[in-house]
């Protein structure tokens, strides 16, 4: 080979990027000088190497970069090198399909909408992707509203029936994706099921949402356990269906979310490394029978989220040594009587508070309903906590006073030295929501006038302050009760105007003087 062609082949890859990081650096620029016809009309911007023309067309959506195909035949491929896809409106599932058959490169990236898809439509395009994708797979099925059907009410009613009876048979296979790393499915309740075989060798993300587990040959708990998914970090699974029991047995599962499964009556995991658990409203649906979990075999474990039923002799948590951030469930500072579901939330609160002694941070919710006349105060049963040095207290008051209840749960905490003050905003507008209780909410009163000695306590953080006059009271008697304080940080609602805000701190700062950094922020959306 000449010393000239040589030099060429060990230049040209240099060249390419040195292209390549001018266009990174400043594509404007970029194309000014490159994009344009020369003086003899010559097209510099076809002649640009392929890599070039990929990063210019990745700053397209994916529909516009395909349409540069018209462009002349050396743009004809060039669409199929992207490394990332974005398949929306309008795009069909043959559509779909067709568009990732004709790729030539591993996708990086796909992301994929659909409006109302079908079962029957799915398989080709995820065979397709499955193929294809070595990275992240994200997809949206939006379901029409049923609601805007203008059909009579009979025959609404008729195709709602059969519709249904459809559904429950109507479902897909996933097929075994043993490249991708990240799997994001949000099906719109299409059902699915998971295939016999395979494996999803290199998922380390599974998020479920939306979805509708369908009985196959492979459950929910051992497709994406160890045998079927050796590299998974990380599953979600939010508001599904279909799932009794759920065994799953991970060596590498670090995060564990189960929110919404409606049905869920028996869980197992079995995941040494796993950190992260949260569990959530799957197991309240179950009155009649306590829920059973076994849990007791991660060792790991660091942060617990369970707002679910709990009972101590059907589930099983283990000793928990390395335990750092408990969430219960929460609690219901007033309740009427005989109501079962209030009893059960509490019970399992108060169960989860007597699981654990000591523990560095809990997050605890407090709620009142709108109306409590007639209601009975149940704060009281609330007497045992763990030792705690930071508490996340989530106040959902409705328009109610929270002195007596925060009081309470402060009067057993007296250790902490942070503390989290989240105000829950009404649903409705503050004016209708106006206590109406005739001060019940504000008894017993002994919080107005007792002494707490809160003398670890160096930092106060407030958020969603809006002013009103049980705020503000109990805020006043807070920074009385913190001695010590060093810091304190308040996010005023959206509602609150600044002049406002400035002047409830200055008021603040008159009931305590050892505060160092007093810090107020205005809603930040």
């Amino acid at each position: 080979m000449p010393i000239r062609t040589r030099c060429m082949h060990l230049l040209l890859p240099l060249m390419r990027k040195c292209l390549l990081l001018q266009f990174q650096q400043d594509p404007t620029a970029f194309m000014t000088e490159h994009g344009g016809a020369g003086a003899d009309g010559e097209d510099r911007l076809s002649a640009l190497p392929d890599e070039l023309l990929v990063l210019i067309l990745l700053n397209l959506r994916t529909a516009k970069a395909a349409r540069t195909s018209v462009l002349s035949c050396r743009w004809r491929r060039v669409w199929t090198f992207l490394p990332e896809l974005q398949l929306t409106f309008p795009c069909t599932p043959d559509g779909i399909a067709a568009a990732l058959d004709a790729h030539k490169v591993d996708l990086q990236s796909l992301f994929v909408v659909t409006p109302d898809a079908a079962p029957g439509s799915m398989a080709p395009w995820l065979s397709a992707a499955a193929r294809r994708v070595s990275g992240s797979l994200a997809f949206c099925n939006m379901p029409r509203d049923r609601d805007d059907d203008d059909t009579n009410a009979a025959e609404e009613e008729e195709e709602e029936e059969e519709g249904e009876e459809e559904e429950e048979a109507a479902a897909f296979e996933l097929p075994c994706f043993d490249r991708a790393t990240l799997l994001y499915l949000n099906l719109g309740h299409l059902g699915v099921s998971f295939p016999p075989a395979g494996k999803f060798a290199r998922l380390t993300h599974i998020l479920l949402d939306h979805v509708r587990f369908t009985a196959g040959a492979c459950s929910l708990g051992a497709a994406v356990s160890s045998l079927r998914c050796p590299c998974l970090e990380k599953l979600t699974v939010h508001n599904a269906d279909g799932v009794v029991d759920l065994a799953i047995d991970s060596g590498s599962l670090k995060e564990l979310q189960i929110t919404k499964v409606r049905g869920l009556w028996w869980l197992a995991v079995a995941a040494p490394a796993l950190r992260d658990l949260t569990l959530a409203y799957s197991f309240f649906l179950h009155h009649q029978n306590p829920p059973v979990a076994n849990i007791s075999t991660c060792h790991q474990l660091q942060s617990l989220e369970w707002n679910d039923s709990y009972d101590l002799s059907t589930v099983q948590l283990g000793t928990m040594e390395h335990l750092q951030r408990l969430g219960a469930s929460m609690y219901n500072v007033f309740g009427e009587e005989g109501a079962v579901a209030q009893h059960i939330i509490n019970r399992s609160c108060l169960g989860l508070l007597r699981r654990f002694r000591a523990v560095q941070s809990l997050c605890l919710t407090l709620l009142s309903p709108r109306d409590i006349v007639g209601y009975q105060y149940l704060m009281e049963q609330m007497t045992v906590f763990p030792v705690i040095k930071n508490l996340y207290l989530i106040v959902f008051a409705n328009g109610h006073g929270f002195g007596p209840s925060s009081f309470h749960v402060l009067r057993k905490c007296t250790g902490i030295r942070k503390l989290l003050l989240q105000l829950l905003a009404p649903v409705e507008s503050e004016a209708e929501t106006a206590c109406t209780s005739g001060r019940i909410c504000d008894q017993p009163s002994n919080w107005r006038t007792e002494e707490l000695l809160l003398n670890n306590l160096e930092e106060v953080r407030i958020r969603e302050l809006r002013g009103s006059e049980h705020e503000i009271s109990f805020v006043k008697r807070l920074l009385n009760w913190a001695k010590v304080l060093k810091r304190m940080i308040i996010t005023f609602d959206k509602c609150v105007p600044e002049s406002m805000a400035k002047e409830c701190c200055q008021l603040f700062r008159i009931y305590v003087l050892s505060v160092r950094n007093m810090l107020y922020v205005l809603h930040v959306p």
